[in-house]
């Protein structure tokens, strides 16, 4: 048990006596017990246990009145008023044997019968002389108790327990040192009936608890005939009497009790509650009765050493019996009110119970559990966010099946990890005993799908959110997992779903702590990004608390946590943790977390708080996280000197490093490639793309020279010298492995693009994925040069390879040279991406589709989207060709012809293009179609339709922005479902189109309506001829009809447009259902062949990471 939850009790060293139980004549100890009907509890543990102090509150549980001064004489030693004794006390045990079935005494069972006195004396486990008291002027007489293996009994006498257990010794001793027994209850003195000659004290089978509240006190709890909850407390002379009373009576009370059961009302009102709660979920639902204690004041002793009686009922009265209920995501204490019923009420009937919420506690909050090892003592402690400690001391006869559902729910709300923040003290036989799995509420997980990965994640997210008070934030909380082709699952947290105006809030301090606590030890991910989310919140935010479980927490590594993190700040603490508690996690991608300063506010000295924090852990190779994205967050001198300091130290094992937009400078960057030269067996990748610093090219190449293991390497809008140098060298390129290449918006010299295309005419290019050189300034001679050298690449290039060349004015010298480059790709570059390309010349254009029709051009997929033409619309002559490529080509899968419409530019083929779509119907390999903004309108719309009759190819299409009116859409639909097309499985729904249709109608009624208002003001106020009013009265009335059916018009558009949705989607998913067979082992195929394609091309190269969204591919 932790150093925090230790109170060790005191003992009284007056009270001493020997005991010996092996002979029926040694005078045993003598007891103390205090009866008492259900109420508050309060327990201190010996001083051989180890307990906490708690802080949970109490609550009162009703008496039972004076209903019950006419109950059965049996039970009047729990419902007599104070009574005391004086006798001499023996013990014997008898030989332990089967427990068979367990039976409590009946009230109208003799204890005079012989038959019983031969069972019973078999039944016998342990038996004392005891001293009831009843006042200081009153006499004393004699009780014994006895503990068979069913019952604990009470006599008025000795010789009476005799005519039961013939085996106890009849002769009397008086011992000096007796110990008392007493009994409270709730019942006034002065209606005291007599007492009987002897008395059931409670059946084991209906104990509850068994705990210690002193170094020599024992509190017994149970639920007697009448389902009502009672407490005795057992008091005596020594701490060694104390621990033999306690042995005997934990080895006699049977494994399952009362404790473990509760009626079938009861069971049916926690659900109802945990339904209003919504935390209830069948397979996990465990519920047991407890006895919850509480602290209390020491008890001070009465004269002669011994407690007294009314010390002894303060101590019961600090006893709460409850209900522990374990939900799907919290643990509630629930005290019972209990009413005892009248006496003509059925003896063993069901109390009335109403429940009374005490207090409810995240699972996944728990950080200590603790089990007495001889008793049914029980410590939880809970720790929520931000919050202290809070301990819970129970008692329980239930105590390990309570252990072992919190662990189990523990290990259900938590199946992405490995290992669990929490201490245990328990016995060994409790950890080694196997635990009940709970079954998933989505069965269908795969581990070899994503959702394995995610509903895992949901599942721990809802806890957390339970835990630390905030059950409805997880409705807010929006992320999605994904896969990465070097990480593996990356978990990816999004905005937050609420919406305030325009933009969505930021996260809440307790959001941020949910979503950080369910990824700090979880190992399905093996990325974790955060871009774009504001971390700000946690910068100023300290846990004081945070010392208390850190204690407790080891790392990844078995390691303790560092004592200077129980001091940082929030951010930087989880962060930290996040590195070092999982043993998957790899990349850490914190994009933008931090937001720059706003201007003329004053920078601080350590402005973002989270370089320091990641590289203070990376430079100790205490973490496997070897992949950091800073990207656009401003890196001020102090973070620049921890980044540097990380660069330099072999140890940290960097393996990508993403310092993008970051405001470096000259000085920074050459500093930084420098001091990341002592990773060149391990950096592969490498961003340094939009830094102000002008970076000489020189140094840009010695120090990249280094990197032989580099895959990506992302250097947009980089700012050079003007040196007579290539930007990147052929040896520098051949040495490195590139899988990605992009230089978007870096000026590439002759000289740099000579030095480009040596490199991809070798077999070192084979391993490229990404090559992308748009908005460079490249002429259609230069990119020409570059597609011509990768379609003489002696190796066969990757399968996937895309090659962007977008935005480079291509038509202003060379366009020939690059169509004739088309021609030359083979089969080496199959997808193409040229969007924003202006045309100077339709002619220009025109070759263009005239070459996408030769046999020669191999592109499989092709964009073109808001190509720049002289006119808005191409000619007729232009889509005629684009028709006749639709027809000829036999290799192209994917064509964006996206366009665009605004005021400063129009970037579209235009409606002309229905034109072109008529010869779809001779395609056979076109599979992927963007048309968007283009103008088609219901004609092109209506050629589209007839297309789609006999086009067997094409399954998905993109047609929103086109104009496309309720008619043109409705006629795609149906030609598609009366032919029976099967093929096409998606068609993008005309939203646009949509909201101008119905825009136009709302903007026609909102005139109309002014229109009338104003003749009707014009009509009241007319003080012409009646003439006058004739001739405006037929114009307003048919301004009314018009707006009523303008009104009339929208409500049926927009019903008539719901239903053609409704019919598209039921006979896509139709279709779907139908080919999915097929169309499965197809997709199946070609990812084998890709596949094993890149498995040859790869070879055994390193595993390593992209780099940016930009460039990410998403499976």
């Amino acid at each position: 048990m932790p150093p925090f939850m230790r109170r060790h009790h005191t003992r009284n060293s007056s009270q001493t006596s020997s005991v010996s139980a092996s002979s029926a004549t040694t005078t045993p100890p003598a007891a103390v017990y205090i009866g008492k009907k259900g109420g508050h509890a309060r327990s201190s543990s010996n001083s051989s246990l180890a307990s906490c102090d708690p802080t949970s509150t109490s609550s009162s549980v009703g008496s039972a009145g004076l209903e019950s001064r006419s109950l059965n004489h049996h039970r009047a030693s729990t419902m007599s008023p104070m009574l005391t004794t004086t006798a001499t006390a023996t013990a014997t045990t008898a030989t332990a044997g089967d427990l068979g079935s367990l039976k409590c005494v009946s009230s109208s069972t003799s204890l005079h019968s012989h038959s019983r006195s031969s069972s019973s004396s078999l039944n016998l486990v342990h038996a004392g002389e005891v001293i009831a008291s009843t006042g200081l002027l009153r006499g004393k007489k004699k009780d014994f108790v006895v503990l068979t293996r069913n019952e604990l009994l009470r006599f008025k006498t000795r010789s009476k327990a005799a005519d039961m257990f013939p085996t106890l010794n009849p002769i009397q001793r008086h011992p000096s040192n007796a110990s008392s027994l007493s009994s409270t209850n709730t019942i006034a003195e002065s209606a005291v009936p007599s007492l009987p000659l002897e008395s059931t004290i409670c059946a084991l089978d209906r104990v509850t608890a068994l705990f210690e509240v002193g170094p020599v006190h024992i509190e017994v709890s149970f639920i007697d005939d009448y389902s009502v909850p009672r407490s005795t407390i057992l008091q005596f002379a020594t701490r060694a009497e104390t621990e033999l009373w306690l042995q005997k009576l934990y080895t006699s009370v049977p494994k399952r009790t009362i404790a473990h059961t509760l009626s079938a009302s009861t069971l049916d009102s926690i659900r109802a509650y945990l339904r209003v709660r919504k935390d209830y979920y069948e397979p996990a639902l465990k519920a047991f009765r407890i006895v919850i204690q509480q602290q209390h004041a020491q008890t001070k002793p009465s004269h002669k050493g011994a407690t007294s009686s009314d010390d002894l009922t303060k101590i019961a009265n600090a006893t709460t019996h409850a209900i522990l209920v374990i939900g799907h995501y919290a643990v509630h204490l629930l005290a019972v009110d209990c009413k005892p019923p009248s006496m003509i009420a059925s003896a063993h009937g069901e109390a009335q119970s109403q429940f009374t919420p005490l207090s409810s506690h995240g699972i996944v909050a728990l950080v200590h559990l603790a089990m007495s090892p001889r008793a049914s003592t029980l410590y939880l402690s809970f720790r929520a966010a931000l919050s202290p400690v809070r301990s819970l001391e129970l008692a329980s006869c239930a105590a390990k099946d309570i252990i072992q559902s919190l662990r189990s729910s523990l290990e259900h709300l938590r199946p992405c990890w490995t290992e669990y923040p929490l201490t245990m003290d328990v016995p060994e036989y409790v950890q080694d005993e196997p635990l009940v799995s709970i079954p998933d509420p989505t069965p269908d997980l795969n581990d070899n799908n994503h959702s394995y990965g995610m509903n895992g994640f949901n599942m721990t997210l809802a806890a957390y959110c339970v835990a630390f008070g905030i059950p409805n934030a997880v409705d807010n909380i929006a992320h999605e997992v994904f896969w990465d082709e070097d990480n593996g699952l990356v978990f990816r947290l999004l905005p937050p779903k609420k919406v305030t105006g325009l933009t969505p809030t930021s996260y809440s301090v307790l959001e941020l702590l949910c979503v950080m606590r369910a990824l700090r030890w979880n190992e399905a991910f093996g990325g974790i990004s955060l871009a774009g989310i504001s971390l700000a919140s946690l910068q100023d935010v300290t846990d004081h608390y945070a010392a208390i479980e850190l204690d407790q927490t080891r790392t990844a590594n078995s390691r303790r946590i560092s004592k200077f993190m129980k001091v940082l700040p929030v951010l930087k603490l989880e962060l930290q943790l996040l590195m070092l508690c999982s043993t998957a996690l790899r990349m850490l991608d914190l994009s933008g977390c931090v937001r720059p300063p706003k201007y003329g506010q004053e920078i601080s000295e350590r402005a973002s708080g989270v370089i320091d924090a990641l590289m203070h852990v990376a430079k100790r190779a205490t973490s496997n996280v070897d992949s950091f994205v800073f990207t656009n967050i401003q890196i001020d001198l102090y973070d620049f000197d921890f980044l540097v300091d990380v660069a330099s130290s072999r140890a940290a094992h960097l393996r990508n490093i993403e310092i993008a937009h970051c405001g470096l400078y000259e000085r920074e960057l050459t500093l930084l490639l420098q001091a990341l030269e002592v990773h060149e067996n391990t950096l592969e990748g490498l961003d340094i793309s939009e830094n102000p610093g002008r970076i000489s090219v020189y140094s840009l190449n010695e120090s990249l020279y280094r990197f032989q293991y580099m895959r990506h390497l992302y250097m947009r809008k980089l700012l050079t010298t003007s040196e007579d140098l290539p930007l990147l060298s052929v040896d520098t390129l051949s040495n490195m492995r590139l899988q990605r290449l992009v230089l978007d918006g870096t000026r590439l010299r002759p000289i740099s693009v000579k030095h480009l295309c040596d490199y991809l005419s070798t077999s070192r290019s084979a391993s490229l994925v990404q090559f992308s050189i748009q908005s460079c300034g490249l002429t259609g001679n230069h990119v020409g040069d570059l597609l011509s050298a990768m379609g003489q690449s002696p190796a066969k290039q990757h399968p996937d390879l895309t090659v962007y060349v977008g935005d480079n004015p291509i038509c202003t010298a060379g366009f020939d040279v690059f169509l004739s480059s088309i021609t030359k790709l083979g089969t080496n570059v199959r997808r193409l991406s040229m969007p924003r390309i202006e045309f100077h010349k339709e002619q220009f254009l025109c070759d263009f589709f005239t070459v996408l029709a030769s046999p020669k051009c191999k592109i499989t997929h092709l964009d073109l989207s808001l190509l720049l033409i002289p006119d808005a619309d191409a000619s007729a002559h232009a889509c005629d060709l684009l028709g006749n490529a639709f027809a000829r080509n036999t290799s192209l899968m994917s064509f964006n012809l996206t366009g665009e419409t605004s005021k400063l530019q129009v970037a579209r083929i235009g409606h002309g293009i229905g034109r072109a779509l008529e010869r779809l119907s001779e395609n056979s390999t076109l599979r992927e179609l963007y048309i968007e903004g283009n103008e088609l309108s219901v004609d092109g719309a209506m050629l589209l339709a007839q297309t789609l009759t006999r086009n067997r190819a094409i399954r998905r299409i993109h047609l929103d922005d086109n104009d496309v009116n309720l008619q043109g859409f409705t006629a795609i639909v149906n030609s598609i479902v009366e032919s029976g097309n099967t093929v096409v499985r998606f068609i993008s729904r005309p939203v646009i189109d949509q909201t101008k249709q119905l825009r136009n109608l709302r903007d026609l009624c909102g005139n109309l309506d002014v229109e009338i208002a104003v003749l009707k003001q014009q009509k009241r106020s007319s003080s012409s001829s009646d003439k006058d009013g004739r001739d405006k009265f037929p114009e307003l009335t048919s301004k009314v009809e018009a707006r009523k059916k303008a009104g009339e018009t929208v409500k049926v558009l927009e019903m008539e447009w719901q239903r053609v949705y409704e019919r598209l989607d039921k006979w896509l998913k139709r279709g779907s259902d139908a080919s999915s067979a097929t169309v499965a082992e197809e997709e199946t195929e070609d990812q084998e062949k890709t596949r094993k394609a890149w498995e040859r091309l790869r070879g055994t190269g390193r595993p390593g990471r992209k780099i940016s969204a930009g460039g990410r591919v998403v499976k």
